[in-house]
């Protein structure tokens, strides 16, 4: 039996047993001559293997496995080669952590905060001017540190915008570009979203809109658009105008992706989850994804009595320290979303049927939530929010 052999001759047998399949894979890549040289060579080595030699199966040995080495040319570059394929295995582990596992995710809006803090503009006084001029080591640091970037636009004076274009780099770094009806004027990049370019400056935003009277829509552009067409139609720009101030980027965290396929979802955590098919949210055609508070699941009963007032859950007010935290932290929860309260009525009471969970933003005055557009179905769940990576300043464990 092959157990009591030397342990020379189990190595012969490998070997005689790996040249064999390396001649039926190999057998249409190389040459005639080099596949008969390596088959009398390997009869050979099996001479030798039968008169038990060791030192002939040896020499033989090497001479079978030079010359199946010599069949494979080595490859180019082998270390850019080697590097590639370390990458390679990289983005594919990546790939599938991201898609099994956590997923990074952006706070675009106010709606969490300050739990979460979405983009928040600042726009400069007259007097602020010299702070918007911070050189490249303060800015990159602040930018690496806090997520800030700093904005300094000028229009001159007798140009017309032609359209807001926005742009997006690596799914993350989100800018918006100011063209002009002359083509002679080079186009201005401003580092952050159309929206946050646009919103007023009470709720976070730099005001451009209402800074030089854009109209909410033109020739059928919507905000939401990735290009949003003015054509000329805006105050008339007599001076050289200027608009300086920093954006600090939305908190970027990082979402569980794989508990919910081992517990139930909790009340009172943050959950992020898709918006298909929630009929509020655009009809329920678009595929987004929203980051809110839990604070009901299937079967509860829930009732906001009083705006500013906490939230009952089966009569009684939540316990949960997320949402006591919003009622006793915070301003509270409200029955309607006060800023544009006009888009819903808003809700007192609902009870949740199965399979269907409730979200609200702990910044409830401004939060578009469960109040406005409904339950979130539990097939749209995507987990729950683990931390906060980046801006640093607010790096750690969500609660």
């Amino acid at each position: 039996m092959l157990i009591f052999k030397p342990r020379y001759l189990k190595k012969a047998k490998l070997l005689r047993k790996g040249v064999v399949k390396f001649l039926s894979y190999k057998k249409d890549l190389i040459s005639e001559n080099l596949f008969s040289e390596i088959t009398q060579s390997l009869e050979e080595f099996d001479l030798d293997v039968k008169s038990k030699d060791k030192d002939k199966i040896k020499v033989s040995a090497k001479t079978l496995t030079s010359l199946c080495e010599k069949s494979v040319p080595p490859p180019r570059n082998p270390i850019i080669r080697e590097n590639l394929e370390v990458i390679f295995v990289a983005i594919i582990i990546a790939i599938g952590i991201r898609s099994y596992c956590l997923q990074p995710f952006r706070i675009p809006t106010g709606s969490m905060q300050p739990t979460l803090n979405g983009i928040i503009c600042h726009v400069a006084d007259q007097d602020e001017s010299d702070n918007y001029n911070p050189g490249f080591i303060k800015s990159a640091w602040e930018k690496f540190s806090e997520g800030r970037t700093y904005v300094d636009i000028r229009i001159p004076a007798g140009s017309k915008i032609e359209r807001f274009e926005e742009t997006t780099r690596f799914k993350f770094f989100t800018s918006t570009k100011i063209h002009f009806q002359n083509p002679d004027l080079d186009a201005i990049k401003v580092g952050v979203p159309m929206k946050n370019l646009f919103q007023e400056k009470n709720r976070g935003g730099l005001g451009l809109r209402s800074a030089l009277n854009i109209s909410r829509s033109f020739n059928g552009s919507r905000e939401s658009s990735k290009e949003f067409f003015v054509n000329g139609r805006h105050k008339d720009i007599d001076y050289d105008f200027r608009l300086q101030g920093h954006c600090d980027t939305g908190d970027q965290v990082l979402v569980n992706k794989m508990i919910y396929h081992f517990r139930n979802p909790m009340r009172g955590e943050i959950f992020v989850f898709n918006t298909k098919g929630i009929l509020g949210i655009n009809g329920g055609i678009q595929s987004q994804h929203y980051i809110k508070r839990l604070c009901g699941i299937p079967g509860d009963d829930l009732e906001i009595k009083s705006n500013g007032g906490p939230l009952y859950v089966n009569g009684e007010v939540a316990k949960e320290n997320g949402i006591v935290k919003v009622f006793e932290e915070y301003d509270g929860y409200s029955i309607i979303r006060k800023i544009r309260s006009p888009d819903y009525q808003g809700i007192n009471k609902t009870l949740l049927q199965n399979n269907e969970y409730f979200a609200l933003g702990d910044n409830s005055d401004d939060s578009a939530d469960s109040r406005m557009w409904g339950g979130v179905p539990e097939e749209n769940l995507l987990g729950p929010g683990l931390m906060v990576y980046w801006p640093l300043e607010h790096w750690g464990l969500m609660k």
